[in-house]
């Protein structure tokens, strides 16, 4: 569970961000089932939301991988 940084709210986690072709915005929708990963894949780049003051926080869906990589 993540906490708002402003109000200690629980915050809605899980949610895409996504770019509607658009180089000035950003959009936040709910996950949609992906095809074929690549071979070098992190994880998504999740979005949790605050819903009283709307603050948006960023995290990657899976450490497991990251934790793994080496340079």
């Amino acid at each position: 569970m993540r906490k708002c940084v402003r109000c200690d709210l629980e915050m809605l986690e899980g949610l895409d961000i996504r770019d509607p072709m658009h180089c000035s915005m950003l959009r936040v929708t709910r996950p949609e089932t992906s095809g074929v990963l690549p071979k070098n894949y992190f994880g998504d780049v999740k979005a949790a939301v605050c819903p009283h003051c709307g603050y948006i926080e960023t995290y990657l869906s899976r450490l497991d991988k990251i934790q793994q990589y080496k340079r």
